[in-house]
């Protein structure tokens, strides 16, 4: 373990708790000492009576200086001191405690008072035996009992283990969180290559691993806004050309036929232009969030149905026809997103098919809404069937190539499958021979 700094929050965390627990063992010696302190006093009360009374018997009758003479004598027979001291040093409740006869106990080291002949008298002395565990007759030092400093020495050392366990306890939790810190400040800073490891601990495991989803999360929302904001860069240039050219021939075209020609030039591609700006900011609302996928239960199959009979016109002259075995039960869907993608999809289809396109529906064995688009086309490549959800991926086919799509639709019809909590999949259809863009998700919130 690295040498512990002061200055660093985990070792006063740590300091503050083994001083916490040190105050607290204290303070309960404390409360027990004050507890058990008039039990013990009483007890050497009675445990000295009787010697005290023979020393009383023995002194009393004596004069000042035999009194005096025959207590030096006694203190080197005792094993702890035996003095004479004036009773003016004593309190005057303690006065009165000896002159009924009582003994006066004192102090940690248990000095006893004991009462003579001519107390109240000028000059009057009094018994003092004690400390009673005085080692050698130290006169006039304090002594604190062995009991005590014992108690005083297991509480530092109580306090002082505390610290150790609660730096070691925390040593790992700090890390953990300084490298989450890290992590939060290099992501402030735009960073989101960062690392953030495994933690030491369970407890900031759940909050490391939220962390990195939204590492995760927010380095794929800039690649894609990036990819996002290159491709449609790219893919400006052309309307963008074409509309700047149509315009510079309207200047200086006289005849109104060639007139009119440019002009509906430029609308188709100013419309090719919203088209493309439209679905581009679908698709980045999606990847970056602001736009929810909230499923309500409703009537799917009559959705399906209204949005099949709208779109029929716009599929370039190419048959439609549907097969929904949904029944009239309340299914759960996004009526706002859905037909949003239902709409690419379809779209998408008539872009390849031949003649004939299918929307059909259903729910499988696992109580899934299936929704698929089939159409009469070429097919898709098993081996390029995952990269046309790529956004602004193309086939290169030369049918492709001549096709006015932007790559965009396949993806959002993607993006809204996974909203719904399902998946989109492209197949080969089983009745048509083309291809089938599968739409699927569990029904329910």
């Amino acid at each position: 373990m690295p040498a512990l700094s002061m200055r660093s929050p985990m070792t006063r965390v740590a300091l503050g708790l083994g001083v916490s627990v040190l105050a607290l063992v204290l303070l309960v010696q404390g409360l027990l000492m004050l507890a058990v302190d008039g039990v013990t006093d009483d007890y050497v009360r009675r445990f000295m009576r009787g010697t005290v009374d023979m020393l009383q018997h023995e002194l009393a009758p004596l004069a000042p200086e035999q009194r005096a003479r025959r207590v030096q004598v006694l203190d080197q027979l005792f094993a702890y001191p035996v003095t004479l001291v004036p009773a003016s040093g004593l309190r005057p409740e303690d006065l009165v405690t000896l002159s009924r006869g009582e003994l006066v106990v004192q102090g940690f080291n248990r000095r006893i008072y004991a009462s003579l002949p001519g107390l109240n008298e000028a000059g009057g002395q009094v018994l003092l035996l004690g400390p009673l565990n005085a080692d050698g007759h130290p006169a006039g030092q304090l002594q604190v009992p062995r009991e005590l400093w014992l108690q005083l020495a297991a509480s530092v050392l109580l306090g002082l283990a505390v610290f150790a366990l609660a730096a070691w306890l925390l040593r790992p939790v700090w890390r953990d969180m300084r490298a989450l810190q890290l992590a939060a400040e290099g992501m402030t800073a735009g960073r989101f290559d960062i690392t953030i490891r495994e933690p030491e601990s369970r407890l900031f495991a759940p909050l490391a691993a939220g962390a990195r989803a939204t590492l995760e999360r927010l380095a794929t929302a800039l690649a894609t806004q990036r990819e996002l904001t290159g491709a449609v860069s790219h893919e400006l240039r052309t309307p963008l050309a074409r509309l700047r050219f149509a315009i510079d021939a309207l200047v200086d075209e006289d005849d109104g036929g060639r007139r009119e020609l440019a002009v509906q030039a430029c609308e188709r591609d100013i419309d090719e232009l919203d088209a493309l700006i439209d679905a581009s900011l679908m698709l980045a609302r999606l990847d970056m969030g602001a736009l929810e996928v909230s499923k309500t239960p409703g009537d799917l199959a009559a959705l399906l149905q209204q949005e099949a009979a709208s779109l029929a016109p716009l599929l370039d002259g190419k048959q439609l026809s549907t097969d929904i075995r949904l029944g009239s039960q309340a299914l759960h869907f996004d009526a706002r997103l859905l037909p949003y993608a239902l709409r690419n999809g379809l779209r998408n289809a008539a872009r390849h098919a031949r003649e004939r396109i299918c929307l059909s529906a259903w729910q499988d064995e696992a109580g899934r809404i299936c929704l698929a688009v089939d159409d009469d086309g070429e097919g898709v490549p098993e081996a390029l069937r995952e990269a046309v959800f790529t956004p602004f991926k193309r086939l290169d086919g030369p049918k492709e190539r001549g096709s006015r799509g932007f790559g965009l639709g396949l993806a959002i019809v993607r993006r809204v499958a996974e909203g719904l909590g399902g998946e989109a999949l492209m197949q080969q259809a089983p009745s048509l021979a083309g291809a089938r863009l599968l739409m699927r998700w569990p029904d329910g919130q």
